[in-house]
């Protein structure tokens, strides 16, 4: 055994290469992100959709916004197309359908829950009389909902990563390094959310006031109180997981390499982008396309190895999914354009949200006095959390369908 190898175990869930291209090295696409947001949205009034250049290709000029440079090319080229993977690993695998019937058309109700959490206190309020800030209340609180669940999703995965990396090189026998592992690990990837809801410049990012920063007793709130707290809890759970790293390399002990460098791809990443009012309008395109990439590949991986070798009718579909890397990202592409984000999407959305308005919301505003909600209508709001079902769905299914310590069959799809 190599002095390097006794130091240091360097086993991987793919290969060397392809684990630092998309599991590892991934998180370099949220770090180019932040690099266009510090380097054109710095002094622009509205960083999202003021150009800070236009593109001059003959006599048509293109406005380049971050909203299309950063926003508009993860959700249509990596976020959509990710979710489209899960139907492909679910809805056109048979085995799916024998084992997860009961999950499968479960996942369809998450379709309802948005339109159900938006549409509910309208309906409530034409028989309790309610203020219009209270009947808006059901859509700010899905929202919340919704990014959180969003932001839990990602780093769960993350997690998923993590513990195979642990799996693979052996690292689960110490009791003491997997309760370290496990508390780094959350206190480093949800300790910012903390940092970002108390920070003194939060409410700049047109998030829902917390009322952190509520004075309690003369200038003093919590946010006064959490914000500076969180920053010492972080920076000391950093050291302390450095410095237990340290001691247990100076033991003698194999580090775990590929866990180590994925915690140093992705934790500074989650700390930066709460950090500055500016990047936390883009928080969720920069901590979300490594993790599109990492699943992306991940999916890729399984398809390949489960139903290219299955000559079953049955299959077939599957199989046509999974046949070439140019097939794969044109269906998923196809279902972004078609069924969730893209021009045509957002002409049925349209449509949709003014009919429920004219159809549906006269008729109760009527009878309950309600005003519209101020910003958007009711109806753009149902129908938005209609089409938000895709990703609730992928979010569930995911949950049920990465079980790598419980499921045999998929670590030998996977290879593990």
């Amino acid at each position: 055994m190599t002095e390097t190898a006794a130091r240091a175990r360097f086993r991987w869930i793919h290969g060397r290469r392809t684990d630092l291209l998309w599991y590892i090295g991934s998180a370099l696409a949220g770090w180019i992100y932040v690099s266009c947001v510090l380097a054109f949205g710095s002094g622009l009034e509205d960083p999202m959709r003021e150009p800070f250049f236009r593109l001059q290709i003959g006599s048509w000029t293109l406005p380049l916004t971050l909203g299309l440079v950063v926003v508009a090319s993860w959700a249509v080229l990596f976020d959509a197309p990710h979710l489209w993977a899960t139907l492909a690993r679910t809805w056109l695998d048979p085995d799916e359908w024998d084992r997860r019937r009961g999950v499968l058309i479960g996942s369809l109700l998450f379709f309802g829950l948005g339109p159900v959490a938006v549409f509910g206190p309208y309906m409530l309020s034409a028989v309790v009389p309610m203020s219009p800030g209270t009947a808006d209340l059901g859509a700010e609180l899905f929202f919340v909902f919704f990014r959180l669940w969003a932001y839990f999703h990602v780093v769960r995965q993350h997690w998923g990563f993590f513990a195979l990396y642990k799996r693979v090189n052996d690292d689960w026998s110490d009791p003491t390094e997997n309760k370290v592992d496990l508390w780094f690990f959350n206190v480093a990837l949800y300790l910012p959310v903390v940092i970002f809801a108390s920070a003194p410049w939060y409410l700049q990012t047109g998030m829902p006031d917390l009322y952190l920063r509520t004075p309690i007793v003369g200038s003093i709130s919590l946010g006064t109180v959490v914000h500076p707290l969180s920053m010492l809890l972080y920076l000391g759970s950093v050291v302390g997981y450095v410095s237990f790293q340290w001691r247990e390399h100076q033991r003698g002990r194999p580090r775990n390499a590929p866990k180590l460098l994925l915690l140093a791809a992705i934790v500074p990443l989650h700390l930066v982008v709460f950090l500055h009012p500016l990047l936390a309008l883009f928080v969720v395109p920069v901590v979300t396309i490594g993790h599109n990439l990492q699943y992306h590949r991940i999916v890729w991986a399984y398809g390949r190895n489960k139903y290219l070798a299955r000559a079953e009718p049955r299959f077939r579909w599957a199989r046509l999914a999974f046949r070439s890397a140019p097939i794969y990202f044109a269906l998923g592409l196809g279902f972004t354009l078609a069924f969730y984000r893209g021009p045509w999407v957002s002409a049925v959305q349209q449509f949709l949200a003014r009919g429920f308005d004219s159809y549906v919301m006269d008729g109760i505003g009527l009878v309950a006095g309600v005003v519209r909600p101020a910003g958007t209508d009711v109806g753009a709001r149902v129908v938005a959390t209609l089409f938000l079902g895709w990703a609730m769905q992928h979010y569930y299914l995911d949950a049920k369908i990465w079980r790598v310590r419980r499921d045999p069959g998929l670590r030998s799809n996977l290879h593990v």
